[in-house]
């Protein structure tokens, strides 16, 4: 059976990382042997060992750390690894080498933003892997048409969504009880990493003018990250601190979205498709989202959600007066959100794709499967 290790420089929090604890976690629960490299003191590293999931922590100080290209090469034999999948640009370099170094049959390399790879000819690290994993397929078109890349190497395995802890059914009374929040008041949430690209400066506008027209909407933002302090900022300056909610790093996300009546994203760049967006779907909840990186694939106006352009507050608060007053249409693209989850977003898919993958690899270099 396969053994795989991924690896993952940055000591940031959000839905690169997650995905790589879901496809650890998800491979771990099938019985394959998997690992997680990664920076020591990184959420990721204690979100890691806190699931169970076997754990090496190296620091690599930079894309020429000949220390840590030999640790991991030493690392990759003595443990027999078959499968190296890399994350971020650093680990890439580093691991990638290291990979080759140590004879490891299988390289594939993951790309979670869409953000423009630089086309200089010494960046020749995205021709190193077997093969390129991208979170939608608006990133794969980019490397293929921007960056001259061999588009059957590349494939778009958005991360998929677990449905049975996603369930429409789920209450979110506890949630509303502990913010003293009536059951007829309307919600409307964004759960994002507080990064400059998910735009929560817009969300915040639009959350103004909405309650110009709905007075007791309440408007949550969930999530954590480097943006807080300006975010916190924007809300004092336009006076919403009484109708914007923070409600920090919560990990009751399924209740929170059962509370809620609509669920917003305003990115404007390096989108895959969003977990977020695919959790709003899978919960039944009418989604308004920014037409960024690889919303659109999901995100089919009028079908499964409010598809507006980025960075227009007024748009954004078009679209939720549009969902918090047509109960119908709701309705109508939660429904449709929850179908196309189920057909093609799910975790077990995801999985099953992945695995396919490394199989296929392995076996077209006409190794011995075990």
């Amino acid at each position: 059976m396969l053994k795989v290790l991924h690896t993952e420089w940055s000591t940031g929090w959000g839905g690169q990382e997650i995905r790589i604890l879901l496809d650890a976690g998800g491979l771990l629960a099938r019985g394959y042997d998997v690992a997680i490299l990664c920076a020591p003191k990184s959420r990721l590293a204690r979100e890691a060992q806190r699931r169970g999931i076997p754990t090496y922590l190296l620091g690599i100080k930079h894309s020429f750390d000949l220390t840590a290209l030999w640790k991991i090469a030493a690392l990759l034999r003595r443990e027999q690894i078959t499968v190296v999948n890399t994350h971020s640009s650093v680990d890439s370099w580093i691991a990638s080498f290291a990979a080759k170094i140590a004879g490891v049959p299988v390289l594939v390399r993951t790309r979670h933003l869409s953000v423009p790879i630089a086309k200089h000819p010494l960046n020749f690290v995205y021709r190193i892997p077997d093969a390129i994993i991208t979170t939608g397929e608006s990133i794969r078109t980019m490397m293929t048409e921007e960056n001259r890349l061999d588009g059957e190497k590349i494939f778009s395995i958005p991360t998929g969504v677990m449905l049975n802890k996603f369930d429409p059914d789920i209450s979110g009374s506890a949630f509303r009880k502990e913010f003293h929040i009536n059951k007829e008041t309307k919600i409307v949430t964004m759960v994002a990493v507080l990064r400059s690209w998910k735009r929560h400066e817009i969300f915040i506008e639009a959350s103004r003018l909405v309650s110009k027209v709905v007075p007791s909407a309440l408007f949550l933002v969930v999530g954590d990250g480097p943006q807080l302090s300006n975010i916190q900022k924007k809300i004092k300056e336009l006076g919403v601190e009484k109708t914007v909610i923070m409600t920090g790093y919560r990990e009751e996300v399924p209740e929170i979205l059962a509370a809620s009546d609509v669920c917003v994203l305003t990115s404007d760049a390096a989108e895959g498709v969003p977990q977020a967006v695919l959790q709003y779907l899978a919960m039944k909840k009418p989604v308004v989202a920014t037409n960024a990186g690889s919303i659109s694939e999901v995100i089919r106006p009028g079908e499964t959600g409010l598809l507006v352009e980025p960075n227009n507050p007024e748009a954004v608060a078009d679209g939720i007066l549009r969902l918090l007053k047509d109960g119908k249409l709701s309705n109508r693209l939660g429904n449709n959100g929850r179908l196309t989850v189920e057909k093609n977003y799910s975790y077990e898919a995801m999985l099953d794709r992945t695995i396919d993958l490394y199989n296929a690899i392995y076996k077209r270099k006409k190794m011995v499967r075990f």
